[in-house]
C-alpha cells in the first residue's frame, strides 16, 4: 500500500484512545490503536473507508460507532443479522469500517483479548462471513487478494489502492 505511506505524519497523532475506550466500555485491538495514532480516516479506491478518531473529536467518533450499533440492532430486530448481536452484548459486533456501497465491517467482541477478535463482514448483498484475523490483516488481505471477498467487489480495493485521507 504505497499510497498509504505518503499520508503518514512524522509525529504520532494525539488521539485520546483511552477516552474512546472508556466511552465504548472496552479496549480496542492494538492494530487499530496503532493505525489511529498513525493516520486519520482513510479511504481506499473510493470504496472502503476506515473511520479513525480525530484528536479532540473522540466523542463524535464514539457517537458514530453507537449509531452503527443501532443500525445493526434494526437488523437484529428484523431477524436479518444471522444470529449476530450488537455490542455490548457478549460476543456482540462492534463496527470499525464500512464501504461506500453499504458493506459494514465489525469486530466480534469475543474473549478477553481484543487482539483475538475476528472481523465479521456484512456485505450489501446480505452475506455475513467471518475472517479470523484482525482489522489490519483483513485490509491487507483485501488489497493483496489473499482473502475471500464473499459479497464484496472482486477488484476494489485493488493491489495498489488510491488512498484518500480525511482530517488531520
Amino acid at each position: 500500500m504505497s499510497g498509504l505511506r505518503a499520508h503518514r505524519p512524522e509525529q504520532p497523532r494525539d488521539v485520546d484512545l483511552a477516552l474512546v475506550e472508556r466511552l465504548l466500555g472496552t479496549a480496542l485491538p492494538s492494530d487499530f490503536r496503532e493505525l489511529a495514532q498513525a493516520y486519520p480516516t482513510l479511504e481506499f479506491d473510493g470504496f472502503l473507508r476506515v473511520p479513525i478518531p480525530r484528536p479532540g473529536a473522540e466523542e463524535k467518533y464514539v457517537e458514530g460507532v453507537r449509531y452503527e450499533v443501532e443500525v445493526l440492532q434494526d437488523l437484529v430486530d428484523e431477524d436479518m443479522a444471522e444470529g449476530h448481536v450488537g455490542y455490548p452484548e457478549p460476543g456482540g459486533l462492534l463496527p470499525w469500517s464500512e464501504s461506500l456501497s453499504g458493506d459494514v465491517f465489525y469486530w466480534r467482541t469475543v474473549g478477553a483479548d481484543p487482539d483475538g477478535w475476528p472481523v465479521v463482514v456484512n456485505s450489501r448483498n446480505d452475506e455475513w462471513w467471518e475472517y479470523a484475523g484482525g482489522a489490519l490483516a483483513f485490509l491487507v488481505g483485501l488489497v493483496d487478494g489473499s482473502i475471500e471477498r464473499r459479497g464484496l467487489p472482486a477488484d476494489v480495493p485493488g493491489p495498489d489502492p488510491q488512498v484518500r485521507v480525511y482530517g488531520p
